[in-house]
């Protein structure tokens, strides 16, 4: 005889899941030893035992443990709906809590050694454990009131975080910037809140798709709240020119720069795969935001290219991906931006958690890495990479001159595997040559079968509709074929057909990230009172950045010159 789970456990081992990691912040600490030894041993384990649970989770679904949660439906007779506290059972919600959880035991581990010594590192643990807790609770809310609350508490937590160095005017600035954007996006999500639970009378994320799914037009408060999730998605995702508290946390501890960068900052792409079903239905919306991804995507990894640190390059690369999320989400490519989130994601905290060892990888410089991409192998590169893409979709029994999602799709590919061809095409060996476009092939054929598992696995709990096919659909796709093909072009032969006035003056202005950060410092500035010590102007910043740049050459060429 068969024995089948409980119908409901499934969701009560994920509501298990935040709250032991707050229940474990709770405790008081001291900065003694002995308190820094008790509190991140407890943190530890519990986010092990977090883990745990949410394997234990997906097992029990699995076996059929598939019905949603709800603890408790508080009644709003003044707004006309419950607020309830429920848990989402889905396979959505199974893998974000696993990839979070996972990511939290990765960061708990790393911060044992890295913290060691530190004598405030008792309340280091027990504010990560507050922020995991708290951003678990995001993931797994079964309703946009819930993860209102959820994502508004790991914003205050998140921020003690990073003014966990008090004595840095940079961090504390940096966290003074996150605040204006995020309480901004915060006000978007509880504005939307109301509406749609006025609307539909229901904050339930099922109800929201339920209602959306079957009205033949949208209320306009339900598009206005579209507009207000979309706004969400912008601050809280630090798209460009919102982008420079992102790129400021580096002045943290390492654990919270990979907290951020590996989570947190997914907030804005979580609610919009919650609430795609609504997003869908406001073309407009998504067009935007799939707009402003595509901005930030391409100032972001052009500045990226410039970058002397490697924090500061690892910062500027997560802009660039939360942007290339977000044009993802525009084109309605939603199980791609999931899939580009789970991938992102765990890459992310590696890099930030093992990029005190990038420095000795980069000593080892690759045979043939000096060498320049020429236009002809530019050019080569990116006609084999278009064909692989497309000769992959054809193979998936895809037709991307008739389905505009694969046009986007295709492009995305080719511009990825484009990037390995011309990197194959510098080496001087034939084997080599042959060897890279082998690999190109077989990432861009892995790229397309996970793709396929996304939408076959995620879609159901996605949207099942796709955007309008609109002309300003087509104008957004032929953006995306342009921008990425320039993209290319500039980190290949594009620099080199530049004359050097230009190139110094583009390298100046893309060092220093446009200095739009630079305006909303000044403007941040009227409302809190730390300032830097030393004020520079604006002239005098690029001439520093120049210097900081020459400089490093200079040393670079002295450990050549001792080395020969």
């Amino acid at each position: 005889m068969q024995i089948l789970p409980t119908p409901w456990l499934a969701g009560a081992l994920l509501a298990l899941m935040p709250v032991g990691l707050i229940v474990m912040a709770l405790p008081g600490v001291r900065a003694t030893r002995q308190s820094a030894l008790t509190t991140r041993n407890r943190v530890r384990w519990t986010a092990v035992f977090t883990l745990m649970l949410a394997l234990a989770a997906d097992l029990f679904f699995a076996l059929g443990a598939r019905n949603s949660l709800l603890l408790i439906n508080i009644p709003l007779s003044v707004l006309h709906f419950d607020f309830p506290l429920s848990i989402m059972v889905d396979p959505l919600t199974l893998i974000l809590a696993s990839l979070v959880s996972f990511v939290l035991v990765m960061i708990a581990q790393y911060s044992v050694a890295y913290l060691d010594g530190d004598p405030q590192q008792a309340r280091f643990f027990r504010l990560l454990s507050f922020t995991g807790g708290f951003f678990l609770l995001t993931v797994i809310s079964g309703n946009i009131g819930l993860f209102t609350l959820a994502i508004i508490a790991v914003g205050f937590s998140v921020n003690r975080l990073l003014r966990f160095y008090g004595d840095r005017p940079k961090a504390i600035m940096a966290a003074h910037k996150k605040s204006l954007f995020t309480r901004t996006a915060d006000l978007c999500l509880v504005a939307a809140t109301l509406l749609i639970g006025h609307s539909v009378g229901s904050l339930q994320f099922v109800a929201i798709r339920s209602f959306v799914e079957q009205a033949g037009s949208i209320p306009m408060s339900l598009q206005v709240a579209a507009w207000l999730i979309v706004a969400a998605v912008f601050l809280k995702s630090a798209h460009f020119p919102a982008h420079g508290w992102l790129i400021q946390v580096m002045e943290a501890p390492t654990p919270v720069s990979a907290l951020m960068h590996a989570g947190i900052v997914y907030s804005g792409a979580i609610v919009a795969l919650r609430t795609s079903a609504l997003l869908i239905r406001v073309p407009d919306a998504l067009l935007l935001l799939g707009l402003a991804g595509l901005t930030t995507v391409m100032i972001a990894s052009l500045v990226m290219t410039t970058q002397t640190s490697i924090k500061s390059m690892l910062a500027w690369s997560t802009t660039a991906q939360l942007g290339f999320m977000s044009l993802e989400l525009g084109l309605g490519l939603f199980p791609l931006a999931l899939l580009h989130l789970v991938g992102h994601s765990l890459y992310k905290a590696h890099a930030f958690l093992s990029s005190g060892s990038i420095t000795d990888q980069l000593r080892q410089v690759p045979a043939g890495a000096k060498k320049k991409a020429s236009f002809p192998v530019w050019i080569m590169a990116t006609v084999l990479g278009l064909l692989i893409s497309a000769g992959g979709a054809w193979l998936f029994g895809e037709n991307p001159l008739v389905e505009p999602a694969w046009i986007a799709l295709v492009l995305i590919i080719a511009a990825a595997i484009s990037q390995i061809l011309i990197k194959g095409f510098l080496f001087n060996s034939a084997v080599d040559r042959i060897v890279s476009v082998l690999v190109a092939v077989a990432m861009g054929l892995i790229y397309l079968v996970l793709h396929t598992l996304f939408v076959w696995g995620f879609s159901a709990d996605l949207t099942s509709a796709m955007p309008v096919v609109s002309g300003a659909y087509m104008v957004l796709v032929g953006l995306t074929a342009v921008g990425f093909l320039f993209l290319s072009f500039m980190q290949g032969p594009g620099h080199m057909v530049l004359p050097k006035k230009v190139q110094w003056a583009l390298f100046t202005y893309l060092y220093n990230g446009l200095y739009t950060d630079y305006w909303v410092e000044q403007f941040s500035h009227r409302f809190w009172s730390e300032r830097v010590s030393v004020k520079l102007p604006r002239k005098n910043l690029a001439v520093e950045s120049l210097q900081s740049v020459a400089r490093n050459q200079e040393s670079m060429t002295m450990k050549e010159v001792t080395s020969e």
